[in-house]
């Protein structure tokens, strides 16, 4: 056999080799993948995204400008009645805005319970400011703080209707 016939016999079985290697490893990550007890947040993203596609295609809604100014957004007036959590493992639940101050915190204490290790057991609360009359958010010198509109605060904060509020890894917004 001659030195340039083993060269390329070496050569083809490495890369042979490694392509076993890389379809052995895609196929356990695919494998892990299936079987993880908790969904990927992008893919439980692409999954709300591909129901609500289908949900906006089977039920055609009409666009009238009345629909269009009765979404709530920050300066519309718009009275907030519920505090409904959109992302995370109570994502659906909701609680009503009653005029009492509503806690969030992993202790059973709290009007949400949070069952997260991010979470402080008394981690923010959630009230109706009442020089400003609109509800307000304050986080409550918990570790990881409280995002409210991808900006962490260390002050009360008015909470406008729609604005998402992240807390470990629960997500809300008042409606």
């Amino acid at each position: 056999m001659t030195e340039l016939t083993f060269a390329l016999l070496k050569y083809g079985f490495l890369i042979l080799l490694w392509v076993f290697v890389w379809l052995c490893v895609r196929s356990l990550h695919r494998d892990i993948e299936t079987f993880s007890p908790r969904p990927s947040r992008a893919r439980r993203r692409r999954e709300r995204e591909r129901e609500a596609h289908k949900a906006n295609a089977e039920i055609p809604q009409p666009q009238s400008p009345v629909r269009a100014h009765r979404t709530p957004t920050a300066g519309s007036g718009a009275e907030p009645t519920l505090l409904v959590i959109i992302d995370g493992p109570l994502a659906g639940s909701s609680v009503p805005l009653s005029g009492s101050e509503i806690t969030l915190g992993r202790a059973a204490s709290n009007t949400v319970v949070l069952d997260d290790e991010f979470v402080s057991s008394h981690h923010a609360r959630v009230y109706k400011d009442p020089r400003a009359g609109q509800w307000a958010i304050e986080d409550l010198n918990s570790t990881n703080g409280t995002v409210v509109n991808l900006q962490r605060i260390n002050r009360p904060t008015i909470l406008p209707a729609r604005v998402p509020v992240r807390i470990g890894a629960t997500t809300f917004e008042l409606r």
